[in-house]
C-alpha cells in the first residue's frame, strides 16, 4: 500500500519531473565529470559561455554574450552582466579567469585568460585552436563560483535554471532557481532517480513515477513505441561502443596484436543480434553524425584468417589469455555490457584468444579501474559532447588525455601532431584533410577496437512538454513543464 500511495503522489506532483537512471553519477564535479549520468545534471546547474542550440552549427550566447578573435588564438569574451552564481558570488571576469586555471590544471585547458575588464576576458591560448567554440560549449566546461573550486566534496555551485538541493545513493534533487537570468523555471524541483534494472525503469515510466529517461535499452524501444502516454525521441550515431586496449601492457602494446583483436571481431552479427537494429557496425573512431566521418575506411572487417596470421607474427602461433574489465550497470549506448562481452569473449575464442571477463562492482569503479590503467581490455563507450570532431577524438587518442579519457593511454607524437594540425586549421577543408589522416593512422596503430556506432533513445510521458535535447542529446529542462 505505501508503495501504491508513493507512485500516485510521484505522478500527481505537477512541479516535479523525476528522470530515471540506471546508475548514479561518478561525480557531480563538471571539470573532473567523465560520465553522461553526471553532465546531466550537471548541464542544469551550471552553464557554459556559449552553447549549440539543437539543430544547428553555429553557437549561440550563454554566459558570454559576445566574442572575438582575429587568428583563433586571442579571443575576447564580453560576460553577461547581473548574473550570479547560486551561493550569491558575482559572475565577473575574475570567475571566468579563476575557472579557466582550474581547468587548466583538471582537463588541460590549452590557454588562459585575463581580466580585461569587469566583465571582459582575454583568453589567450597556447596555439590556434579552431574549434575552441565547441570546446567551451562542453558541460566538462562549465563555469562554477570560485568558492565552489579545489573542494572536490563540495556539491556544484553554478549559474543554471537549477541549483542542487540534495544527493544519496540513488537519488539527486535539484531545486529551481527562482533568480534564474533566462527566467524562472517553470518545475519547482527535478529529481534524478535511480531504478534497478530496465524492466523497473520501464514499469517507472508507465505508470508515471517516472517523467523521462534517456536510459533506454534498444531492445526495449518497440515495447514503448506502442504505448499511449509515451514519447519516444532519437538520436543516431552520436556514440560509440569500443574495446579499449591497455597499450603500455604486453602484448597490447604491439599493434599486429590489436590488429589481430580488431580483425577477429563480428562487428555485424553483433549488431544485428544484440541491438536489433539500432545501431551500425563501427570501422572508424568517429561516429558518423559528426563531421570529418570517414566513409572510404572499411579496414575493419571480420577476418580471422588474418588475424591469426597476425598474432603469429607477433610471436603468439597459439594466441594467448587476457582480461576484459567490464561494469554490468547500462549505459544508454550499452544497455547490456554482459552480453556484450559474453560475445566478445566468443568471437575471439575463434582467434585462440581466451578472454576472462571481470566485472566492476559499479560503474565508478570501472571508471577508476580504466582511468588509472588497471585492466588488459574494458568495454567502454564515448558520447559525442560536441559534434566538432576535436572533441571526440582528442578525448579518445591525444597523450594529454592519458589518464582521464583517453584509456587505451596510447601515446603517439604523429597521433598528437596531426590533432593540433587539425585544432589550427582555418578553413573546413583543410581540418577535413587532417581528420582523414587521423582516421587512416587509427587504422593503423588500432589504439582500440571501435565495436558500434549506437542509438540513443529519450522517452518521456505526453504530459510533459517544453523538454529541450541538446545537439548531443543532453536534456535541459529549464523550459520544461508538466501538465496535470
Amino acid at each position: 500500500m505505501t508503495g501504491l500511495l508513493l507512485s500516485a503522489a510521484l505522478a500527481a506532483a505537477t512541479d516535479t519531473l523525476v528522470v530515471g537512471t540506471l546508475s548514479d553519477p561518478v561525480g557531480l564535479e563538471p571539470h573532473r565529470a567523465t560520465d553522461l549520468i553526471s553532465l546531466a545534471i550537471v548541464a542544469n546547474v551550471c552553464e557554459t559561455l556559449v552553447r549549440f542550440p539543437p539543430g544547428r552549427s553555429r553557437p549561440e550566447a550563454a554566459l558570454a554574450t559576445t566574442w572575438a578573435t582575429a587568428d583563433q588564438r586571442e579571443w575576447t569574451f564580453t560576460l553577461r552582466e547581473g548574473v550570479h552564481f547560486h551561493d550569491g558570488a558575482p559572475l565577473d571576469a575574475e570567475a571566468v579567469v579563476v575557472n579557466l586555471e582550474h581547468l587548466r590544471r583538471e582537463r588541460g585547458f590549452p590557454g588562459r585568460g585575463e581580466r580585461v575588464g569587469p566583465y571582459a576576458v582575454a583568453i589567450t591560448l597556447d596555439r590556434s585552436n579552431a574549434a575552441l567554440l565547441s570546446t567551451l560549449s562542453q558541460a566538462f566546461f562549465a563555469l562554477q563560483s570560485p568558492r565552489r573550486l579545489g573542494n572536490d566534496e563540495a556539491p556544484p555551485v553554478g549559474t543554471g535554471p537549477f541549483r542542487f538541493r540534495r544527493a544519496r545513493p540513488g537519488l539527486v534533487e535539484l531545486e529551481a532557481n527562482e533568480g534564474y537570468w533566462g527566467g524562472s523555471p517553470r518545475l519547482r524541483r527535478v529529481r534524478f532517480r535511480r531504478l534497478p534494472n530496465q524492466d523497473a525503469l520501464i514499469r517507472a515510466l508507465v505508470t508515471g513515477e517516472v517523467d523521462v529517461t534517456s536510459a533506454l535499452d534498444q531492445t526495449r524501444v518497440a515495447e514503448l513505441r506502442s504505448h499511449p502516454e509515451v514519447t519516444l525521441d532519437s538520436q543516431t550515431g552520436l556514440s560509440l561502443v569500443y574495446l579499449a586496449l591497455n597499450n603500455e601492457r604486453a602484448p597490447l602494446d604491439d599493434r599486429r596484436v590489436r590488429q589481430a583483436l580488431a580483425r577477429g571481431l563480428d562487428r555485424e552479427a553483433l549488431t544485428r543480434d544484440l541491438l536489433q537494429g539500432h545501431g551500425e557496425p563501427a570501422h572508424t573512431p568517429l561516429p558518423p553524425s559528426l563531421w570529418g566521418h570517414d566513409t572510404r575506411s572499411r579496414e575493419l572487417v571480420l577476418d580471422r584468417a588474418a588475424a591469426r596470421r597476425l598474432l603469429a607474427q607477433a610471436s603468439m602461433p597459439g594466441g594467448f589469455a587476457t582480461t576484459v574489465t567490464v561494469s554490468a550497470a547500462p549505459r544508454p549506448y550499452l544497455p547490456d555490457p554482459l552480453r556484450v562481452a559474453a560475445r566478445l569473449r566468443e568471437d575471439l575464442a575463434q582467434i585462440g584468444v581466451a578472454l576472462t571477463v571481470r566485472q566492476a562492482a559499479s560503474w565508478r569503479e570501472q571508471v577508476e579501474l580504466t582511468s588509472s590503467g588497471e585492466f588488459d581490455l574494458a568495454l567502454l563507450g564515448w558520447q559525442a559532447d560536441t559534434l566538432d570532431p576535436n572533441d571526440f577524438l582528442t578525448a579518445l587518442l591525444d597523450s594529454g588525455s592519458v589518464g582521464s579519457t583517453n584509456r587505451s593511454r596510447y601515446r603517439s607524437p604523429a597521433m598528437d601532431a596531426l590533432l593540433k594540425r587539425a585544432r589550427m586549421g582555418s578553413d573546413l577543408d583543410t581540418r577535413l584533410a587532417v581528420y582523414r589522416e587521423v582516421q587512416d593512422l587509427f587504422q593503423k596503430d588500432m589504439p582500440f577496437v571501435p565495436i558500434y556506432y549506437g542509438s540513443v533513445f529519450t522517452a518521456h510521458r505526453r504530459q510533459v512538454g517544453g523538454l529541450v535535447l541538446g545537439p548531443t542529446g543532453i536534456p535541459r529542462y529549464d523550459k520544461a513543464w508538466k501538465a496535470p
